[in-house]
């Protein structure tokens, strides 16, 4: 799509005049291909994204539980104002070598097709082998799941990086805009610069990042400081300190992978003296590879504040322990107020 945008000729007369005259052009332009900008929506209604942990044993044992998520998903989408869902990876349980597997995801995460906007970080499982996701060959994930395919015609896909590993989306709730990006394992120097050129062309919606491994949440230890796979990759810590403290607008990281330890989450606070909530879902070793359970990150705009749940809906229980349940502030407009013309 093309777009012009005409501006005044005449004279601004002040700094501030052509800071919010940019601005609002920045708004403009970052609102293409978005899924209903924030001006079409309720600014006082909740909304939420539903994060879906590691799925890798539903897919090679228990399919039928994996439906029952991307199912609920869809059947409570108005009830809970449903907006987006962030798949952390590990899709499927045995690399590439069981297309079973493959084919249970597919059809699994296919039930949200034309439902809700969605998207899926790629795990170390989801390579095509350990030596594969070492390497970053996906042969058998950019055939199920490659986003330039698989999201065509959405509007609300942004795009992928030259790999297809990385894609963001765009969407908007409670009169805020966002862009969530998908990283891959262990994200590249290529991938960490591919995403601050997504944020450089967004810069007035506020940002996610899903990755697979980013959290660790044992033993003292807040983020992954060792990388999973690849040796020419960034760890947890890495990309915390090249790209998401360096980023205002970047106010929620999410990561799945560690199931020993299922739920952790933190506050870190960024360059910017803003608060980032960090958080880990993961219940790939409980009963039947987690019962289903599932996040709902709850935004309610009249209290500015994010409410997690922790629910499965093979069990249609909530877990209500502190770990599972809890609120933290939630800053509408976490980016500057204004952004200078050059």
């Amino acid at each position: 799509m093309n777009v012009v945008v005409r501006l005044p000729h005449h004279k601004l007369t002040s700094r501030r005049q052509r800071c919010l005259q940019f601005g609002a052009l920045l708004t403009l332009l970052s609102c293409i291909g978005c899924s209903g900008p924030a001006a079409k929506t309720d600014a006082r209604r909740p909304f939420s994204i539903v994060m879906i942990p590691d799925t890798q044993i539903y897919s090679e044992k228990r399919p039928d539980l994996f439906f029952a998520q991307t199912n609920w998903i869809k059947q409570n989408r108005d009830k809970e104002n449903i907006v987006f869902v962030t798949h952390v990876g590990d899709l499927v349980h045995r690399y590439g070598y069981k297309p079973s597997e493959w084919k249970v995801a597919d059809e699994a995460m296919a039930v949200l097709d034309g439902v809700v906007p969605y998207g899926i970080a790629i795990g170390n499982h989801d390579y095509d082998s350990d030596e594969g996701a070492r390497k970053g060959i996906a042969t058998m994930y950019l055939r199920h799941f490659d986003p330039d395919r698989r999201f065509r015609g959405r509007p609300w896909y942004g795009g992928a990086s030259p790999n297809r590993l990385n894609s963001y989306q765009l969407f908007s709730g409670g009169g805020v805009d966002f862009v969530i990006l998908h990283l891959e394992l262990d994200a590249p120097d290529d991938a960490l610069d591919w995403a601050r050129g997504v944020l450089h062309r967004h810069p007035t919606r506020s940002a996610i990042i899903t990755t697979h491994s980013y959290l660790r949440g044992d033993a003292g230890v807040g983020r992954q400081t060792q990388r999973e796979c690849r040796k020419d990759g960034n760890s947890g810590e890495e990309i915390w300190q090249e790209l998401i403290r360096r980023s205002p607008q970047v106010f929620m990281a999410l990561c799945g992978h560690i199931g020993s330890v299922e739920e952790y989450h933190q506050i870190s606070r960024n360059d910017a003296g803003a608060d980032v909530l960090e958080m880990l879902a993961d219940y790939q070793d409980r009963q039947n590879g987690g019962d289903g359970w599932l996040r709902i990150i709850r935004f309610v705009p009249a209290d500015n504040e994010i409410q997690i749940r922790t629910y499965s809906p093979v069990l249609d229980r909530f877990e209500t322990d502190a770990k599972s349940q809890f609120a933290v502030p939630w800053s509408r407009n976490p980016m500057p107020c204004c952004i200078e013309a050059r």
